[in-house]
């Protein structure tokens, strides 16, 4: 297996991303993780990033695996599990990296009649950030005992409305009722104007637009700090972010919903279309949205 097939799998990603987008519905992108939740590691028990759980739902699909429980060969080795006969690995995630390029600089002429030649500057480093590709393996390829599974494995609730309420209501915001059919965040006033639940065709519609909002929140200035000034691009580069944010909830809280502002899909399309690293991104802002509101709502309910 290819350990440096980070671009393919981020191009990959980003296909399946693109055609989830066309679809105008996010239902049969986040159904993988309606029943089991995210893909999680097996030795940390964390759940993977967006991207990686993007992957490694992709490859659960592929290759007719049930449960999204993965590790590397070393950490199933260290929780006392092994491989089993004829198994190897058939997939990979990513793991982000710093690496240092030399910046040489050229080397100077001769001072003018003189046999010395200038000193060389110091040689400058670069950072880039770069991602590489590890192999994993699911806990169906492994000797876990069928009764030792509950240990790694968890249900989500499926169609949990009440479960969703108790979670946005412990997060400190402020909320309008308005009687139009068009929900927004103001950022003026940062607050979050939702319509009434009756406007919507199903009470999952109602949160996933809810979630949606509460990803633009997040990015306020005295919160993460997202870009919200004017202009197509970056309007619509953050309607994806709060989307994908929305995505994220809606998989943790077994439910799906379809797209918001759908006026923005062609835009959308584009960004990913021209920036081979807008998935990763956007991805990781979306992520990050997410873990703040969980953040938010463990201190609303101390």
């Amino acid at each position: 297996m290819n350990k440096n097939n980070s671009k393919t799998i981020i191009k990959t990603i980003t296909n399946h991303v693109m055609e989830a987008i066309k679809s105008g519905s996010l239902g049969k992108w986040v159904k993988p993780w309606q029943s089991f939740g995210f893909p999680r590691n097996a030795k940390t028990y964390k759940p993977y990033g967006l991207l990686n759980s993007l992957w490694l739902t992709g490859s659960l699909e592929k290759f007719g695996f049930k449960y999204p429980v993965w590790a590397t060969e070393l950490q199933w080795k260290k929780l006392g599990y092994h491989l089993k006969e004829g198994e190897s690995a058939k997939t990979e995630v990513l793991y982000p990296c710093r690496v240092q390029v030399p910046n040489i600089p050229k080397k100077k002429n001769t001072v003018e009649d003189s046999e010395e030649e200038q000193e060389g500057a110091e040689i400058e480093y670069k950072s880039y950030s770069v991602y590489k590709a590890h192999p994993v393996l699911n806990i169906a390829q492994m000797n876990v005992p069928k009764s030792e599974y509950d240990t790694f494995i968890r249900m989500t609730i499926q169609n949990a409305p009440d479960r969703v309420d108790q979670f946005v209501q412990s997060i400190k915001h402020k909320m309008e009722e308005v009687g139009v059919d068009q929900a927004s965040y103001v950022i003026t006033s940062d607050t979050i104007r939702m319509p009434k639940k009756e406007y919507f065709k199903s009470e999952t519609g109602y949160w996933a637009t809810y979630l949606h909002e509460l990803g633009h929140w997040t990015g306020a200035w005295h919160r993460l700090h997202r870009d919200f000034s004017k202009g197509k691009g970056n309007y619509a580069f953050e309607e994806l972010v709060a989307e994908l944010c929305s995505a994220i909830f809606a998989g943790e809280f077994g439910f799906s919903g379809e797209l918001q502002h759908r006026e923005y899909i062609g835009s959308w399309l584009s960004i990913l279309e021209n920036d081979p690293k807008a998935i990763v991104k956007a991805g990781f802002l979306a992520m990050e949205a997410a873990d703040y509101l969980k953040d938010e709502a463990r201190r609303g309910v101390i």
